[in-house]
């Protein structure tokens, strides 16, 4: 059994606590072409957003993004798409709304959301204050992502003919994610997971993770045998089922993926993604 396919996701796995492709990585997935194993990135992320931090780093690679729901061949291509229906939509938005949590939405025109501008403002200097030390480079960052945001009251202010890949809550009590949880598993339809404690996605049932890259992998011929997986949270569980051949848990991933997992490897602030590679393809440690 040998690894083909390397299959990553990026946010605490791939990028570092300050949201950085390591140089270790990226050395690292440099040696895997030139031995001809392919890398994958597996993200929440949408696409033109994954592919910046990769072609930063010289790295050409396809990419199942939005947790599953878009998929896109080296060239840029898109493969496949998974949008969610109207019913999918309806059905989070009352929930959201019983909750009283904005909804962040992921779309075919772009990003929009239901919280207020002073609202996302003060997540998102919350978020970005962690992980970047300049001032300057903090406000110019923040600035572009409120730029790339529209607000709305609702769904039904979105574009007509818009697609809605994917729904997010953020900023939310950890026991409410619970009982959101909960509340969406009772509809089969709609796939609930977490990036992290506070953060809930949703997606349609059919765009997940592991479900896009078990169709990758078949398109590839490659069996399921001989692809590596590589998360952290909750979102990359779907990648993590027995039929993959090598999943690696990070060593600061969630219970729920470093309990299922096949294999560990470091953390990402510990070039965790260059570690596992070295250990399990080229076999360097």
């Amino acid at each position: 059994m040998s690894i083909r396919l390397i299959a990553s996701d990026m946010d605490g796995t791939l990028l570092n606590p300050q949201t950085r492709i390591s140089e270790a990585n990226i050395q690292a997935i440099h040696k895997l072409e030139q031995m001809g194993t392919e890398f994958l990135i597996c993200t929440g992320r949408e696409y033109h957003d994954a592919k910046a931090f990769m072609e930063a780093a010289g790295i050409t690679c396809g990419y199942i993004c939005l947790s599953g729901a878009t998929v896109y061949d080296k060239a840029g291509k898109a493969q496949k798409k998974i949008p969610m229906t109207e019913e999918n939509t309806a059905d989070v938005e009352r929930i959201f709304r019983s909750f009283s949590i904005n909804m962040d939405l992921l779309t075919s025109h772009g990003r929009y959301t239901t919280a207020s501008r002073e609202q996302k403002t003060k997540s998102a200097r919350s978020f970005l204050s962690k992980r970047i030390s300049s001032s300057v480079e903090l406000e110019q960052i923040m600035n572009q992502y409120l730029d790339s945001v529209t607000f709305v009251e609702s769904t039904k202010s979105l574009p007509e003919h818009t697609a809605v890949f994917k729904i997010c809550g953020n900023d939310i009590l950890p026991e409410t994610v619970l009982d959101m949880k909960k509340e969406f598993s009772c509809y089969p339809k709609l796939a609930a997971a977490s990036s992290f404690p506070t953060n809930l996605e949703l997606t349609n049932a059919n765009a997940q993770k592991g479900i896009a890259l078990k169709a990758y992998a078949d398109l590839k011929g490659i069996s399921l045998d001989d692809v590596m997986t590589l998360g952290d949270s909750d979102n990359d569980s779907s990648m993590f089922t027995q039929e993959f051949g090598w999943t690696v848990a990070m060593a600061n991933a969630m219970p729920c993926i470093r309990d299922i997992a096949k294999y560990h490897t470091k953390s990402n602030e510990e070039d965790g993604v260059a570690w596992a590679i070295e250990r399990f393809v080229l076999g360097e440690k």
